[in-house]
């Protein structure tokens, strides 16, 4: 393999472990028989705890990294998702797994936003689209591995299980010998170099500060959604006879399958598509939602959801490609914005669920994937006629330039 090639598994192979904090999730039975005097909410927020740290750590990423370099401040987050990953394994104290999660949860928010930083730094145009949607498949491929690992390991004990996290140290020495250290300044600089170089020839890429705004309220809604989809899947087809809790785990695989088609299609998938990615994309979640609805087969729900995680994974990485490539924002902050967007609303998903649930007017649960499906698409019509009015908009001050 050759040293570019080396790089580039270097870097995305950190993004394996990003979406891992809720794998444990089926320890939780096992580590409440081992702790009967912690409450059962305590113990269950073993899973959720990683994702509050991991904001605050992503909007502090950057500002680290300007003072010990982009590398190093990698590196330390790896250093933290390995010790305290592995520190449930080693020691049986209540109060030390806690704070490890917290801890845990600390590294990943250290690497999270810088991994687009590099994938921007080392590549550009295509090639860095390609990259970035690689990078959402590779988060994919790892949240299913981690947790089909999480089951096997468990029947050694709920203690065994995390040594999953152990991967975290391959990932640290690939890192730490195959990627360059990267300034902060020269980051910075060439970054904006590039997006100048692109908003050239394409002044699409021009991002403002409103627009990112923008961005991160279609995340939160995106978010909710998706995950309304995963939780509500399983209670349709158990309402309505046609399926069970097994069912249920093979439509969140299905859906897991559909988003990593979409992390590696990303590259063509916007050269084909373009400014229309994220209308298009909410277009095809919302009939996926339909679909789902509808059906009255394990089969059609499954298409459905293979759609659904499709085209949620098709305008997340746009996000992330069309922040990075605009040189009339900070793309390092705008990154760490994304990733607040997307961890606060997969915290506040059940809340989300709730409000979605009591809009639906249909008075049937299949009527709250209907709603759902009426809420995108109503996104995806404003998100239309936004474009078409900026194309109006440039046309006009290119006619009043000319003249």
């Amino acid at each position: 393999m050759s040293k570019e090639s080396l790089q580039k598994v270097s870097i995305l192979a950190i993004s394996f472990i990003v979406v891992s904090v809720g794998a444990i999730g089926g320890n939780i039975p096992e580590i409440a028989k081992s702790f009967p005097e912690v409450p059962m909410t305590m113990i269950e927020n073993l899973v959720t705890i990683p994702a509050l740290f991991i904001i605050p750590s992503v909007l502090l990423s950057n500002t680290i990294a300007k003072y010990i370099g982009y590398k190093k401040t990698v590196l330390i987050g790896l250093g933290l998702v390995f010790f305290a990953g592995i520190m449930p394994a080693l020691i049986e104290s209540f109060p030390i797994i806690f704070i490890a999660r917290c801890l845990f949860g600390f590294g990943i928010g250290m690497f999270n936003s810088l991994i687009v930083g590099f994938i921007s730094y080392f590549y550009s145009g295509n090639e860095r689209a390609k990259l970035i949607g690689f990078q959402s498949a590779f988060e994919g491929i790892g949240g299913m591995t981690i947790t089909f690992l999480v089951g096997q390991l468990l029947r050694f004990g709920w203690q065994a299980s995390f040594w999953v996290y152990a991967l975290a140290l391959p990932m640290f020495i690939l890192f730490a010998l195959f990627v360059p250290d990267v300034p902060y300044e020269d980051m910075i600089n060439r970054n904006q170099k590039k997006a100048a170089k692109t908003s050239l020839t394409d002044n699409e890429n021009n991002t403002s500060l409103i627009g990112v705004i923008g961005y991160i309220a279609l995340l939160f809604v995106g978010v909710n959604i998706y995950m309304s989809t995963n939780v509500k899947a399983t209670a349709l087809m158990s309402t309505l006879g046609y399926g069970d809790a097994t069912d249920g785990s093979t439509i969140i695989s299905v859906v897991g399958i559909g988003a990593m088609s979409a992390g590696f299609l990303f590259g063509k998938t916007l050269n084909v598509l373009k400014k229309y990615i994220v209308p298009v994309s909410f277009t095809l979640m919302g009939s996926s939602l339909l679909i789902i609805g509808l059906s009255n087969s394990v089969f059609v729900t499954a298409i459905g959801a293979i759609l659904c995680g499709f085209s949620f994974r098709t305008f997340i990485p746009y996000l992330f490609n069309k922040v990075n490539s605009s040189p009339s924002i900070n793309a390092g902050l705008s990154t760490s914005l994304l990733l607040v967007g997307f961890n606060l609303g997969s915290a506040f998903s059940p809340y989300g669920i709730a409000i979605i649930e009591r809009l639906n007017i249909f008075g049937s649960i299949r009527g709250v994937f209907y709603t759902e499906a009426i809420i995108l698409f109503v996104f995806a019509a404003t998100g239309l006629a936004f474009i078409s009015l900026k194309g109006i908009r440039n046309k006009q001050l290119t006619t009043v330039n000319e003249d």
